[in-house]
């Protein structure tokens, strides 16, 4: 089956050891839409480790590989399934007595847009979120419980002379998946977009978190962005198998990722109807004819407007010549036109105002 759902896990000896004893899981589950991601660390110290990290691997595929009924419920039980596989183990080989392993698997459904997990002991589940890196699983760790309850910082943890001393491991006794204080079991969102990060602490003992933080933010690709991780870890040491899965959750199409319907006011684009629906038909504007008449009509209010003016204001006769009495040597002044002035001025101007395995 190909998943839909991009996945990429490797595993490094790192520079410090001579066999690695570290293995994971990344591969489709019951859909393209979703992955089962696990991380294991075989327990460095003790004969049998690889062998544990190995057993916890094929018992956690075969419960996984069909669906019985709640996802998260399934995962608990499958890790109860390889805890006590390896018990069972330990008990018929003596040499083997103390082999455990640590582990974090997580099932990430891009369908619902749902990531579960299941954690014991110091391997890690990060979820890249908007250039953040959060820290989803706690460390079963004495250094871990310290650094969470802030009594230490990340670089204090990270060198502590005790890092690698686990509380809690899977193979070393048998459990029921209602045992107290044994898994701890979580669900949260898995958002387009989203990045989860699974790693061993062969990787997190060597890079911050921010370190990890600038690899992915930089790097493309998450086949290179593993090969970094991985890289930058050896060269500050690789003090131990370094262990990284990746899955991604694919953005939408470049249509959806452009416009979401969250970002979408219904007043900041008409409405589209999509290309086979037809829209609603609109009768055609009429079409515009000459009208004489009102050419006619125009005149006759214009002539009429003359005429009004001069029955307003008639104009003066010119006063008669007036011969004087031979006997008066006066004459009559010469009758004077009123001179009319009609002259206005409007001023209209308007203003409107601008509107912490990996044991840390």
């Amino acid at each position: 089956m190909t998943s839909t759902l991009p996945i990429f896990g490797q595993t490094d000896v790192g520079r410090s050891r001579h066999d690695n004893q570290d293995t994971y899981i990344s591969q489709p589950l019951w859909s393209a839409q979703d992955a089962l991601l696990v991380v294991i660390d075989g327990v460095g110290g003790y004969a049998g480790g690889a062998e544990a990290a190995a057993l916890a691997k094929d018992s956690i595929v075969q419960y996984m590989a069909t669906p019985t009924g709640d996802t998260l419920t399934m995962l608990r039980e499958a890790v109860i399934h390889a805890n006590n596989q390896i018990v069972r183990q330990r008990r018929q080989d003596p040499s083997l007595g103390r082999m455990c392993c640590v582990l974090t698997a997580a099932v990430a459904d891009a369908a619902t847009n749902k990531l579960l997990f299941v954690h014991v002991g110091d391997t890690r589940l990060y979820r890249f979120r908007h250039q953040q890196l959060d820290k989803l699983t706690h460390d079963h760790s004495l250094v871990g419980l310290r650094e969470d309850a802030n009594q230490l910082t990340e670089r204090e943890a990270m060198r502590h002379p005790r890092r690698n001393e686990i509380l809690r491991n899977v193979g070393s006794e048998a459990h029921r998946v209602d045992d107290p204080d044994f898994l701890e079991s979580d669900e949260t969102d898995f958002l387009p977009g989203d990045l989860l990060l699974l790693c061993s602490d062969g990787l997190t003992d060597m890079l911050t978190r921010a370190e990890i933080t600038d690899i992915l933010t930089q790097t493309t690709g998450a086949d290179e962005q593993i090969a970094e991780l991985i890289r930058q870890a050896n060269d500050r040491g690789g003090q131990d198998n370094i262990t990284v899965v990746l899955a991604q959750h694919p953005l939408p199409g470049p249509v959806s990722d452009k416009v979401t319907p969250e970002r979408v006011r219904t007043r900041d684009r008409p409405t589209m109807l999509p290309a086979n629906v037809p829209g609603p038909t609109r009768e055609p504007a009429p079409k515009r004819t000459w009208k004489p008449w009102l050419l006619v009509l125009g005149m006759l209010v214009v002539v009429g407007l003359i005429q009004l003016e001069r029955m307003n204001d008639p104009p003066q006769p010119a006063s008669p010549v007036q011969t004087p009495p031979a006997d008066t040597g006066s004459a009559a002044p010469s009758g004077l036109s009123p001179v009319r002035s009609d002259s206005s001025g409007t001023n209209n101007a308007t203003t409107q105002p601008d509107s912490i395995r990996q044991k840390r």
